[in-house]
């Protein structure tokens, strides 16, 4: 679903959004929405290292698979999951508990 949300947007963001416009032969506005996903990605992207959110969820969210949402966090230098000193330090754990 979609819905009209008018914004008060500077005038740098919209000659960017311009710039996009005619690099990428396409509107303004897609432009405009281009960036507005992008921030939303990558708001969800840092949800989901946090443990706020789901990587199921924000696959959902973004309408993308969540191999896709993967492979962007590798590209933007964002962890999902546990790290392997994290990894390290559960496995010694669970040894002392057993």
């Amino acid at each position: 679903m979609t819905q009209v949300q008018p914004l008060r947007i500077e005038q740098n963001i919209l000659r960017l959004a311009e710039l996009r416009g005619k690099d990428e032969h396409t509107t303004k506005t897609a432009a405009i929405k281009q960036f507005l996903y992008s921030g939303a990605e990558e708001y969800l992207l840092k949800l989901c290292s946090h443990g706020r959110i789901s990587i199921g969820k924000a696959a959902e969210i973004l309408h993308k698979s969540i191999y896709d949402l993967q492979e962007s966090a590798k590209q933007k230098g964002i962890q999902l999951g546990i790290t392997a000193k994290q990894y390290q330090e559960h496995k010694k754990l669970i040894h002392g508990l057993v």
